[in-house]
């Protein structure tokens, strides 16, 4: 198969070659010095460096100079944890399948939707429309309630003015009282449940996942059709996925991750 040929934009290519130009030159260099050693006009130089600078990419010292700030180092560390939570929560996924036969997830909020990082698949010939990289509305899914349901309440109306209430079955939530309800339990209980609200006939539990300063990043959750789990499974299955997703907090730093549960704890059904 032929290899498509990709169009370099000018000023993408030139953008980035300024930054990595400055991320080189940690004593930052002239307007003057960016011209010359990337020959790039002054015109387009002007303009790039403007831009880059109100990104917060790039400052302007006292005497002149351009220099790279964190900005990309932030990036690059959002990033690495993705990656890191991906390699440490891998096994725990892994055993958490093999433990319930159910196929698991694990995902983290980006803006308003619910990005899957990770999914290991199960033995089951019913295959789910799931796949890494896939983005879904927090309020339809029992990955995005299990982050939601810690979220400052700012960020919460923040998400929910961005994106809606809205598709989902006719179980889903509709309205902001009843999604906050929603999450007043996911608390309560530990864990969240999507029961039949996104797609009808399929169930997922998902509990959150915290990081080394106890703050909740990213979730883990089970699938499965709603025959293979009733509401009777609920407490054995919640505590699994709990006992999952704290084993990879644990891993991850956290101070409060617990081994163990609560057995007594149910959901009504």
């Amino acid at each position: 198969m032929r290899k498509s040929k990709i169009r370099m934009i000018p000023n993408v290519d030139r953008a980035f070659k300024i930054l990595e130009l400055l991320s080189e030159t940690p004593q930052g260099l002239r307007f003057a010095d960016v011209c010359d050693l990337l020959s790039i006009a002054k015109s387009s130089a002007f303009v790039l460096l403007e831009n880059l600078e109100m990104k917060g990419y790039i400052e302007k010292t006292a005497d002149g100079r351009y220099r790279a700030t964190l900005r990309m180092f932030q990036l690059g560390s959002r990033v690495l944890n993705q990656m890191d939570i991906r390699s440490v929560a891998l096994p725990h996924m892994i055993a958490l399948r093999d433990e319930t036969g159910f196929q698991v997830h694990l995902a983290m909020l980006d803006g308003p939707d619910v990005v899957y990082l990770e999914k290991v698949e199960s033995s089951s010939f019913v295959k789910f429309d799931t796949y890494v990289g896939k983005r879904a509305p927090v309020h339809l899914t029992a990955v995005g309630k299990a982050i939601a349901a810690f979220l400052p309440e700012e960020r919460l109306d923040e998400i929910i003015a961005a994106r809606g209430l809205g598709g989902g079955t006719e179980k889903a939530v509709t309205t902001p009282k009843e999604f906050k309800e929603a999450l007043k339990t996911v608390r309560e209980l530990g864990y969240s449940v999507d029961d039949e609200e996104e797609v009808l006939g399929v169930r997922c539990i998902g509990a959150p996942v915290r990081d080394h300063t106890d703050t909740v990043i990213a979730s883990i959750s089970i699938i499965g059709m709603h025959r293979e789990m009733p509401t009777t499974r609920f407490p054995e299955l919640s505590a699994k996925v709990i006992r999952a997703a704290q084993r990879i907090s644990a891993s991850l730093g956290c101070p409060s991750a617990r081994p163990t549960i609560d057995p007594d704890r149910r959901e009504e059904g």
